[in-house]
């Protein structure tokens, strides 16, 4: 399949989001084993003619189809778009909601919607501090550290934990493979300070009325992970947990991420969908 994608910035020697999608476009395209040409206009020989963006739309010689978005409340630009999809065959929104609203205005069969895509960033890791001395008797319910670190994805989190009685569960977890540990072992106010401004979740076991180190975490913005009990009743628990299986229920959701599948790959597969369904046509 040739695809012209049409990039309307060219015309105007800009250089901004549209040329981004084109050129992001372009390359996934032909890593997906497709012939494209990007062009400022409509070219004559292409099967497919995607336009970026809507409002300078030119027709082409075959399946021509148009990214929406960012026009609502806007008449002129609303009306623009009823003219051009009287001949163009799928405008591609960029949410359910923009589809939704246009279907008020323009044929519903002729609208669809594609999720807009990420680059890929590299995901940093999810910080959570630890900051509760522990002691041989257990009280502190430490073991559910131990538990917890075999089931989650090490390459996802980092604990940083400060107290004395953490020494052989942090060297025991570390040759088990999870490595994203720093441990102090003697209290540091400096330290302290800089765990709970740097972290992104603060953790506590214990059932023993509530921790200290659970109100320092609210006061610097922290989400809390800690057990609804004592006077954690009374302050806002983000993730509160009592049992070892709730705890990793907890840390399993927090694993996962809500726009990993929003690739440039997964974005012009999708094109690519609605395209040869189009051809068929």
């Amino acid at each position: 399949m040739k695809i012209n994608l049409i990039n309307y910035e060219l015309g105007l020697g800009i250089d901004g989001i549209l040329t981004k999608y084109t050129d992001k476009m372009d390359y996934w395209l032909r890593e997906l084993g497709h012939e494209t040409i990007i062009t400022n206009q409509p070219d004559d020989k292409a099967d497919v003619f995607h336009h970026i963006n809507y409002l300078p739309y030119k027709k082409g010689d075959g399946v021509n189809t148009l990214m929406i978005t960012h026009l609502l409340d806007n008449k002129d630009k609303i009306d623009k778009l009823k003219g051009n999809m009287e001949t163009a065959d799928m405008g591609i929104c960029f949410s359910k909601d923009m589809e939704g609203q246009l279907g008020e205005y323009l044929p519903k069969d002729k609208l669809t919607t594609i999720l807009p895509a990420h680059d890929s960033l590299q995901r940093r890791l999810k910080v959570i501090a630890i900051t509760t001395r522990v002691y041989p008797d257990g009280c502190k319910r430490e073991g559910m550290f131990k538990e917890l670190c075999k089931v989650i994805d090490k390459d996802k989190f980092g604990f940083r934990i400060m107290g004395r009685g953490w020494k052989d569960i942090v060297q025991e977890v570390g040759a088990a493979g999870f490595t994203n540990i720093e441990y102090f072992e003697e209290f540091d106010s400096t330290i302290y300070k800089h765990i709970l401004d740097s972290s992104d979740y603060y953790l506590y076991f214990g059932l023993d009325e509530g921790s200290m180190g659970t109100l320092d975490a609210i006061q610097c913005g922290l989400k809390i992970i800690t057990t609804p009990q004592g006077f954690h009743k009374q302050l806002p628990i983000d993730h509160p947990f009592e049992t070892q299986e709730e705890l990793n229920e907890i840390f399993k959701k927090l694993e996962e991420n809500p726009v990993e599948g929003l690739t440039w790959e997964n974005y012009c597969n999708q094109h690519i969908k609605i395209w040869e369904d189009l051809l068929t046509k």
